[in-house]
């Protein structure tokens, strides 16, 4: 898969080193080699396409080559750095995820994305390094209560996944 979306202009142009932006990111354990994973950065296609209303898209896709057999992990990937749970609306977030699963992976990019495996299929809402140390004090209050009362299923082939709010820093593993 890794090579197909190397020679795929518009994929190519998507590529990065890193998933992270402002005080949110997602780390890579050191277990991971680096060829074994590629990021995306998805809202920048979205935003490169020149139409004046962008519909809202995740920030990074990551693919993760497995080891143990010839399928992949997907993860999809929101960054923000909010200091309160008052600083984003759930629905704008939802929609993201939406976008990128329906017309990312299953239309634009689906001859691609779609010829390979998938062991796991995962969606997380990465929090700043602010509001990830109130997060880690208070895990289970009220704060966070929104994502827990609409736990919205996203599907993906044959995979269903939920968003999950993690805390900045979130090491991807090797599968």
């Amino acid at each position: 898969m890794f090579e197909t979306i190397l020679l795929n202009s518009d994929l190519f142009g998507l590529c990065r080193e890193t998933c992270e932006e402002n005080n949110a990111r997602v780390e890579f354990s050191k277990q991971l080699a680096e060829d074994n994973y590629i990021v995306l950065k998805v809202d920048a296609y979205y935003n490169s396409l020149r139409i004046h209303n962008p519909p809202p898209s995740i920030d990074c896709l990551i693919l993760v080559k497995c080891d143990t057999n010839e399928c992949y992990d997907f993860y999809l990937v929101e960054l923000r750095d909010i200091k309160s749970s008052k600083g984003f609306e759930i629905e704008n977030i939802q929609q993201k995820f939406a976008t990128t699963i329906d017309d990312f992976l299953n239309d634009k990019f689906k001859d691609i994305l779609d010829a390979y495996c998938i062991n796991d299929f995962k969606l997380y809402f990465v929090l700043g390094e602010k509001y990830s140390e109130k997060y880690r004090k208070k895990m289970g209050s009220s704060q966070l209560k929104p994502f827990t009362l609409k736990k919205l299923s996203y599907h993906f082939r044959n995979k269903i996944a939920v968003i999950n709010p993690i805390s900045s820093g979130y090491p991807v593993k090797k599968c």
